[in-house]
């Protein structure tokens, strides 16, 4: 493999995981907001590609992500990533 096509190989994973993981990270910090600002229950996305699911009752609280929205997220930023980078001028 050439060195370009690693090149272009670790900037897709590297912004691919990036993405994924701050996503995982600001959905797990979500509970807590809506539980301090007293959010109702409410569901984002329908069928198959619902994201977030938000269950709040007087006897408990509940948050499901559904991953497969997420890790689709992640590749299309990781593929924007390659595009803008292949799109730029090489000065060599």
């Amino acid at each position: 493999m050439k060195r370009q096509q690693r090149s272009q190989v670790k900037t897709f994973l590297g912004t691919s995981l990036l993405t994924f993981l701050t996503l995982v990270l600001i959905f797990f910090g979500l509970p807590a907001l809506f539980l301090l600002f007293n959010v109702p229950s409410f569901k984002v996305g329908e069928g198959v590609l619902w994201v977030l699911s938000w269950q709040n009752t007087a006897e408990s609280s509940a948050i499901r992500f559904n991953v497969v929205p997420l890790v689709g997220v992640a590749l299309v930023s990781g593929l924007l990533s390659l595009w803008t980078q292949h799109r730029q001028p090489r000065n060599h």
